[in-house]
């Protein structure tokens, strides 16, 4: 990992498919790359790659839970910028609940 770059490790609760389609309200529209298991999001000076690991299963009881490692990279990303990011990441990830 090159020193500029800072490293966010996550593991979600969804499959692929459903990651794929919750990211580009998490990255507010912008514009993504998608090669294989690495999505890249370039912003002027600013860039964003996200690595996906293997998708598996987590089972607590009888229910079945996916489970998608997701690391972030942030590059050229101050900390104020780091956390909006991951905030509006948060948001776009969130499960309801009752």
């Amino acid at each position: 990992m090159p020193e500029s770059e800072h490293l966010v490790r996550k593991e979600m609760g969804y499959t692929r498919d459903e990651f794929m389609r919750h990211l580009p309200e998490a990255l507010d529209g912008a514009d993504m790359q998608v090669r294989d298991n690495e999505v890249h999001v370039q912003d002027g000076g600013r860039r964003l790659r996200i690595e996906l690991g293997p998708e598996s299963e987590r089972q607590i009881g009888f229910f079945r839970i996916p489970k998608l490692p997701v690391d972030l990279y942030f590059s050229g990303y101050g900390e104020a910028e780091i956390e909006a990011a991951l905030a509006r990441f948060a948001r776009a990830f969130q499960k309801g609940g009752g």
